[in-house]
């Protein structure tokens, strides 16, 4: 008995000697190596990311881009539009607007006229000739109403004309110049937002490229490093087995 115990003694002594003498990835530890390789695979998929990620800038600044010029190349077609009527109302459609409520005026001139002549030739016939007491009432009711009705038009014509002179002709002209200023607002505002963006997109891509050729240039001098380390590494290692092999 005193013999076995002896000898399960000097055994765990030896277990715990060569335990001690171990390694620490050999016990559950990290290496410097191993972290070193760590510490590049890290570095690879910040750099994945990193590339993805401005592929994507990349990608959202082309359809923000396009997007501000599809909204400044409408904004222009809005300004030209707005500077056509506004020109076409003034070389052309004030012209025609007066002479339409001039027609009108003498239409309903000439209309009030014959209505009057016509009851004055109607009045003189009757009081010549013998006719019937109602026919005779009924005719010239008829043609006096007929002369009322075209005074009265003669009177709305005349004050057409006089509203589109001094007032219709000159807020529509207003109108028109307000439109164009706005559309030309517009053209300077989309102008604006698509220069704006396009600061703001360079910016974050030149950010969105620095951090992409940093990482690119950290994990370079990673792999030379990790590349250095195991190449002292292994020439240590030559150098211990070329004085252990020496006699």
């Amino acid at each position: 008995m005193s013999s076995t115990h002896t000898f399960r003694g000097v055994a765990l002594f030896a277990l715990l000697s060569a335990c001690a003498s171990l390694e620490p990835s050999a016990t559950g530890g990290v290496t410097e190596a191993e972290e070193k390789g760590g510490e590049t695979k890290e570095l690879e998929r910040k750099l994945e990311v990193a590339r993805l990620e401005l592929d994507l800038a990349r990608l959202e600044a082309g359809q923000e881009l396009d997007s501000a010029e599809r909204e400044l190349a409408k904004a222009r077609i809005e300004a030209a539009k707005a500077k056509l009527e506004r020109e076409a109302f003034t070389a052309l459609g004030r012209a025609r607007e007066l002479d339409e409520a001039r027609l009108g005026l003498d239409q309903s001139r000439g209309r009030a006229e014959d209505a009057a002549a016509e009851l004055a030739e109607l009045e003189a016939m009757y009081k010549d000739e013998e006719f019937a007491i109602k026919t005779k009432e009924l005719v010239l009711t008829r043609s006096r109403r007929d002369l009322e009705l075209a005074r009265r038009a003669l009177d709305l014509s005349e004050r057409k004309l006089k509203e589109t002179e001094g007032f219709d002709l000159a807020a529509k002209e207003r109108e028109l110049e307000q439109g164009l200023y706005s559309a030309e607002m517009g053209v300077s505002e989309a102008e604006k937002k698509l220069e704006k963006l396009r600061l703001e997109q360079k910016i974050a891509l030149t950010k969105a490229e620095q951090e992409l050729t940093e990482l690119t240039e950290k994990l370079a001098k990673a792999s030379k490093k990790g590349k250095q380390d195991r190449q002292d590494k292994q020439d240590k290692q030559d150098k211990t087995e070329t004085a252990e092999t020496k006699p």
